[in-house]
């Protein structure tokens, strides 16, 4: 088994940067977006007029989400496991890809950079809001410049370096219930800019299968900042300075540790809540900060597959 789930991570890793996440059609995301949308909307409208309740409705939304993840995913994995190898690494490299999302929201942060650098504030909203789902009527290409670097930078934990670290640890379930832990928070939890207390246990579970992700991202971009020539000094000096620095104490680690390696600002914080500087305050962004984060999201996702491909031959041979 530990050989085949490498496959998969492998075979996974080659898909997604291949075909990314097809928005349409019986690809496995959309599946698990449309069903924690609706449980998210009716446990919610279960609870609508008992404000006291809500808290305990997001955990009901969590429990769920999990659950019904997890079964299908075990159930999925053991079946076909059980009908041949080959099946198995099959269905498993197809969980990995679902857990992995590098290639699209790379893909469009792109876009948004080539838009800035022309001005063409339309297309830069357009591509914005496909990227977080957000309202982007508002802002000017400075802020959606500042409001993409941000997002960005968080996604090294969240598409890159989290699933793989799923992935390696428990194999292609693992990675897809980490995808949907994730989602919950994003579409039920305080990043889906809930003001009450419902979205309180959809971010503590997102919170806690990311804690140690987050540290190791955020190592893994210095990393990959030193190859990348970056000033590694300035991202370890900002890093410690900042990590703790926002409300969002998950995103922070890879996002000061971006800030410090491109010398430059980067915002933090909830949609719901207050928003942090992290970094330098009076050196803004450009839009070139968003093709160097690309390149920091990718590094930290070769560079952890490279290491549990490691782990994972080296016990292969010590346990056979």
């Amino acid at each position: 088994m530990l050989m085949n789930s490498l496959c998969a991570l492998a075979i996974g890793f080659v898909l997604d940067s291949l075909l990314g996440d097809p928005q349409s059609g019986a690809y496995p995301l959309n599946i698990i977006k449309k069903l924690l949308c609706g449980l998210d909307i009716r446990i919610k409208h279960a609870y609508a007029d008992e404000p006291d309740a809500r808290n305990a409705a997001g955990g009901m939304f969590e429990f769920l989400a999990i659950s019904i993840v997890l079964a299908a995913g075990l159930a999925l994995f053991v079946v076909s496991y059980m009908i041949s190898d080959i099946l198995g690494i099959l269905v498993e490299s197809i969980m990995c890809w679902t857990a992995i999302s590098v290639r699209t929201p790379k893909e469009l942060a792109a876009r948004i950079m080539h838009c800035a650098k022309s001005q063409d504030v339309k297309s830069a909203r357009k591509y914005f809001e496909q990227l977080t789902g957000m309202d982007a009527s508002g802002l000017d290409v400075q802020d959606i410049v500042r409001c993409t670097l941000e997002q960005t930078s968080a996604d090294v934990i969240d598409n890159a370096v989290a699933p793989v670290f799923w992935i390696g640890l428990l194999g292609g379930v693992g990675g897809l219930v980490y995808r949907t832990v994730n989602l919950a928070d994003r579409i039920g939890g305080r990043l889906g800019g809930y003001e009450d207390r419902s979205g309180n246990k959809a971010s503590a579970v997102n919170r806690f299968f990311s804690f140690i992700p987050a540290k190791l991202a955020a190592a893994l971009c210095k990393k990959d900042g030193s190859l990348l020539m970056l000033d590694a000094k300035c991202g370890d000096e900002t890093y410690r300075y900042f990590r703790n620095d926002s409300q969002n104490k998950t995103a922070a680690h890879t996002q000061s540790m971006c800030a410090g390696l491109l010398g430059c600002s980067i915002d933090s914080g909830y949609p719901n809540g207050k928003k942090m500087i992290l970094g330098e305050e009076t050196a803004a962004p450009d839009a070139n900060s968003i093709y160097w984060v690309n390149q920091l999201v990718t590094g930290a996702e070769v560079l952890l597959i490279f290491i549990i491909a490691a782990i994972r031959i080296g016990l292969f041979f010590i346990l056979r």
